[in-house]
């Protein structure tokens, strides 16, 4: 084996001395950060970013939301073509505007007639900017936010007058964030789709001005008793600072807020140069002067029955935000006759039943609280004539217990609106309720009203009555009806009244402070009554009044009710018996008891006269002046119920009437209205026509809805009618209603008086009026033993009659064809002879009697048991 080729050994180096290692070079120290500038750029960045973060949240937020709430929002379109509630006005026989309906008390006014004060006057009070934005200020808006934040600060709110319109006609007035929203998505849309003008107007007309008046036009008419084109710098304020709280702030429920309010548009005028300073500064110290109130227009229940009758035919949208025009064929004047005699007529009987005692009590430290309150109002709240004084009714108080609840509104009372109550501001407490609640009424003689009673002296007989601005007085001689139940007549004051009691009033005299007033007790009936008048002419309703107030009881008993006539029905049984042919006036008829077995009920009948009395063989004339309820039955018996259903009807009556002998005494149930058109009938000698209360109804544009002219048809014999109203002549004359013959004039009519005297009644007429009166309560609760129809109803129509008949002529009845006098005598009901006076008697034609009476002093030998036996 070769040996292995050996490596050469490299050469030794000569050794040398050791070196140290070569040093590392050193690291740098370390760094002391980015400066300020690099910082500032990286928060920068980030800032940047979080913020497009924030932009793109914001826009899909702000997208969402708009998405969200714009889902179901109503067309701005509607607003183009858009009509407020407008008031129905209704026109009376005397041409005067006598009734108004509506749900918003409104009437429209075109913005481009009203001055350029008016204008500005709403522009300064609540958007001075209303012209430049474009439905959003947000500067207002802002500031409004930061006003909001503070603690303490009132809230206020920044609505620019597009976005109020939007909040009246589009939305709701509703306070929350959803509402606001929706309200800023909607007002730009309405600025696109209107122009400013269109907007201002629709603002101008709609919002509400209190005491129920919306829109500028009936503010202006209510307030300042002039059109809204016609107002002045001074009242233009007024009426443009309203809106803010009109319910607190109107100048006639409290002036000293309104002047308040007036001069802070007056300095926005000036402030923001709608008017320079030398026109508006003589406003600033000028006093409010409010119109005198018109005079209450009458005829509540026959208004509210044309109200009814429209809603009925039209529909309550139509009647009462349509604007129709109507005519109606009330006459005013004879109207407000018609309540007085009847209000009269049921205080007198109301008197008669006794008086029923204080409306209530109240601690006499309470009422001192509450007195200082009430005082406040007064001197706060707007006079309508110089110097007018007002007191307060305090019925209210009579209502209220310890914790008092608030009582509805009522005229001259501060209207409860919580829904326009500023934002932030604390709810009133119930006594703050209570007393805004009680009225304040212009004193004047004949005002009724409740008061306080503070003292009682009997050694004066007087009491004195706190009405809260005046004092006054009650005389004790003014109080002896004042009968309580369970007592006798009073024999001194305090047998009346006694300190704490709330009591009902009535103002005799008003003399100037610091005279006392004088006052009287007084007190509204439970007892109700009505009257209907119609002209028989041509069947026109002319005044109709259906209870004793209808604020308190809006039941029309004219129209509504339906009662028993009583013996008020037998002049239509009598002319039935007249029309059969088989009775005259001069039929006799034996007045008598007698049981019966009425055939149509199968029950036994016992009749009786009202008096208790039978007075034997009479005539049917005889017999319907006194009233005879057994003649009526007779009668009744002989001509059948069907009969006698039959004219009634013919005549106008068209209530259900019992088929039995009981209708003979009036026991079917009629309205009044039917009752006096039956007896227009009879007095139209059977002319037939339906009562008259709607002539016409136009639309806004003057179209004509409907219109009635009187329609008459003979449904009753001429000459049985006019047999009929010589029969009533002589209860008038001679009978149950003598009290007739003062108008001294022909008339004819019929009291009624049922059982118990639960109805009582009078209806007749004369050539010239036919009226209808009834008195009765309403839960059939007898009136007393001697209320009767002569007593009760009779005094309301005469008095109503008398009054109506002043300046008019006498008239005769007309005689129609037919009919024949000749002159009888009385005892016999034969022919006078030549001998005697007689007198006058009226038959149909065939009817009359033919054979002579015997002369004086003979005797006839066919009635010689009968007169016997009346001389016994």
């Amino acid at each position: 084996m070769n040996p292995a080729r050996a490596m050469p050994n490299p050469p030794e180096v000569p050794s040398t001395p050791e070196q140290p290692p070569a040093e590392q070079p050193s690291e740098p120290p370390p760094s002391a950060g980015p400066g300020i500038g690099a910082r500032i750029w990286k928060w920068t960045k980030r800032l940047l970013i979080l913020g497009a973060v924030g932009v793109v949240l914001a826009l899909v937020v702000g997208v969402g939301a708009y998405l969200y709430f714009s889902r179901d929002l109503p067309s701005v379109e509607a607003l183009r073509n858009y009509q407020p509630p407008q008031v129905t006005k209704v026109t009376c026989g005397d041409g005067t505007v006598c009734a108004e309906f509506y749900l918003e008390r409104r009437t429209l006014v075109r913005v481009e007639q009203l001055p350029q004060h008016v204008r500005d006057a709403f522009l300064a009070a609540e958007d001075a900017d209303f012209y430049k934005h474009e439905g959003l200020d947000f500067f207002g808006i802002t500031r409004a936010a930061i006003k909001n934040l503070i603690p303490g600060t009132r809230k206020s709110g920044a609505s620019t007058i597009t976005q109020q319109v939007v909040k009246n006609l589009l939305l709701t007035p509703e306070r929350s964030l959803t509402r606001k929203i929706r309200e800023w998505i909607l007002t730009p849309r309405v600025e696109e789709a209107l122009t400013k003008d269109q907007i201002l107007s629709l603002y101008i007309n709609q919002i509400y001005y209190g005491h129920r008046r919306y829109g500028l036009e009936e503010a202006a008419l209510y307030y300042f008793g002039k059109h809204a084109k016609d107002l002045s710098i001074g009242e233009a304020a007024v009426l443009a600072g309203t809106p803010q709280s009109p319910h607190r702030i109107n100048p006639e429920t409290n002036i000293v807020r309104a002047k308040s309010r007036q001069k802070y548009v007056l300095g926005q005028l000036m402030q923001h140069g709608f008017l320079p300073r030398e026109a508006v500064e003589p406003e600033l110290e000028k006093p409010i002067v409010l119109a005198p109130r018109p005079p209450p227009k009458v005829g509540a229940y026959y208004a509210e029955e044309i109200r009814r009758t429209l809603i009925e035919r039209y529909g309550e949208k139509v009647a009462l935000e349509g604007g129709l025009r109507v005519e109606i064929a009330m006459v005013p004047k004879l109207q407000a006759v018609a309540e007085e005699v009847v209000r009269n007529g049921l205080e007198a009987v109301d008197r008669r039943q006794g008086y029923r005692g204080p409306l209530g009590t109240m601690a006499a430290e309470r009422f001192a609280r509450l007195k200082e309150a009430i005082a406040h109002r007064i001197e706060e709240a707007g006079r309508r004539q110089k110097d007018a004084e007002y007191v307060a009714d305090l019925a209210p108080l009579a209502k209220a217990g310890p914790e008092p609840e608030a009582t509805g509104e009522d005229e001259g009372a501060e209207e409860q609106r919580p829904e326009l109550t500023p934002e932030g501001e604390a709810p009133p407490s119930a006594e703050e309720l209570l007393v805004r609640s009680v009225p304040l009424r212009p004193l004047k003689e004949g005002l009724r009203l409740t008061g306080f009673v503070t003292a009682v002296d009997d050694k004066k007989g007087t009491a004195k009555v706190e009405l809260v601005g005046r004092t006054a007085e009650i005389a004790f001689p003014t109080v002896r009806w004042a009968r309580q139940k369970g007592k006798g007549s009073p024999s001194s004051i305090s047998d009346v009244f006694e300190p704490g009691q709330l009591v009902r009033v009535r103002v005799l005299k008003a003399p100037p402070a610091p005279a006392a007033v004088e006052a009287t007790l007084d007190q509204i009936p439970l007892v109700q009554g009505g009257l209907v008048v119609i002209d028989p002419a041509n069947r026109n309703v002319v005044a109709m009044v259906g209870g004793y107030d209808f604020e308190r009881s809006p039941f029309n008993r004219a129209t509504q009710a339906r009662r028993q006539p009583g013996s008020s029905f037998k002049p239509f049984l009598y002319a039935a018996a007249l029309g059969s042919g088989r009775f005259t006036p001069l039929s006799t008829v034996n007045d008598a008891p007698e049981a019966i077995r009425d055939p149509y009920t199968g029950k036994q009948w016992k009749p009786k006269n009202y008096d208790g009395r039978f007075d034997g063989p009479m005539t049917l004339r005889q017999a319907l002046t006194k009233s005879k309820n057994t003649v009526s039955v007779r009668l009744i018996e002989a001509i059948t119920p069907a009969t006698a259903i039959d004219y009634a009807r013919r005549a106008g009556i068209h209530s259900a009437l019992p088929e039995n002998l009981t209708l003979a005494l009036g026991t079917g149930e009629v309205t009044m209205m039917e009752a006096v058109n039956a007896y227009a009938t009879l007095q139209a000698n059977g002319r037939y026509a339906e009562p008259l209360l709607v002539l016409s109804v136009r639309d806004t544009k003057g179209t004509v809805l409907e219109e009635h002219a009187t329609a008459f048809e003979e449904t009753l014999p001429p000459a049985v009618a006019y047999l009929t109203t010589t029969l009533m002549r002589s209860v008038v004359e001679e009978g149950t209603a003598t009290a007739v013959r003062e108008l001294n004039r022909p008339a004819a009519g019929k009291t009624g008086t049922t059982n118990e005297s639960k109805d009582t009644w009078f209806s007749g007429y004369t050539m010239d009026w036919v009226a209808s009166a009834w008195v009765g309560f309403d839960d059939n609760t007898p009136l007393g033993s001697t209320e009767t129809g002569g007593r009760a109803a009779l005094p309301i129509w005469l008095d109503f009659m008398r009054v109506a008949h002043q300046g008019l002529p006498v008239r005769e009845f007309e005689v129609p064809p037919g009919v024949v006098q000749v002159r009888i005598d009385p005892a016999t009901g034969l022919l006078a002879g030549n001998s005697m006076p007689g007198r006058l008697e009226t038959f149909l034609e065939g009817t009359a009697p033919t054979a002579e009476a015997p002369p004086v002093g003979q005797v006839d030998t066919s009635t010689f048991f009968l007169e016997d036996g009346n001389r016994r």
